[in-house]
């Protein structure tokens, strides 16, 4: 079974506790149903969208996926849901960025006053996987943008490979039996983008 977060023994739990809450909180937020999260369009699906998403293993996410962008209401095509679809997932790695480094950047002040645990060395590198997962998105929405009319594989497959940011975030924490302070981040994260995948994939 996975344990707590260990904390070095010098470091004051309380603080620790507190940045984990406040990230809770704040992750919370972002979960559906939550009125701090983005818009979601309050307008029924349309039947492209409806159509679309019965194609995917997850209908349900698919729909509250592409519905968190306005653009989605306008979409002819399926290419147009696409980008649609990369875009809303990107934007949940941006955010899931944002919680990973007010975790990364709370552990540092506490690392300056004693030696950092092995729990704040794992957040400081989620941070930076979602760093690079968010940096690596911006490209693939461009390849997503301007996909040719012919279907060309790589561009699902760099959708593909943008999972594998949060899936080794979480890894790190799995591997030493920790629990991640972020785990339902991590876990929607890959399961948008593997939506936002098969959305491309219909495109051939």
């Amino acid at each position: 079974m996975a344990t707590t977060l260990n904390i070095a023994p010098q470091a004051n739990p309380k603080p620790l506790l507190a940045a984990i809450l406040c990230a809770a909180a704040i992750a919370a937020s972002f979960l559906p149903g939550s009125s701090a999260a983005t818009a979601t369009s309050s307008s029924p699906p349309s039947q492209l969208m409806t159509q679309t998403c019965a194609k995917t293993s997850n209908e349900h996410l698919c729909i509250e996926l592409l519905q968190s962008n306005n653009r989605s209401s306008a979409a002819t095509t399926v290419h147009d849901l696409a980008v649609v679809a990369v875009t809303a997932a990107r934007r949940w790695a941006l955010r899931g960025r944002i919680l990973w480094l007010d975790l990364s950047y709370q552990a540092k002040a506490r690392s300056s006053s004693s030696s950092s645990s092995v729990a704040d060395r794992l957040v400081a590198r989620c941070a930076a996987l979602y760093d690079e997962c968010v940096s690596a998105g911006a490209k693939v929405v461009g390849r997503v943008t301007f996909m040719p009319p012919a279907y060309d594989a790589r561009v699902a497959h760099a959708v593909s490979d943008l999972r594998r940011f949060p899936e080794r975030c979480q890894g790190i924490f799995d591997e030493r039996n920790l629990v991640s302070p972020l785990e339902k981040v991590n876990t929607e994260a890959v399961e948008k983008l593997r939506v936002a995948e098969e959305i491309v994939r219909l495109l051939r």
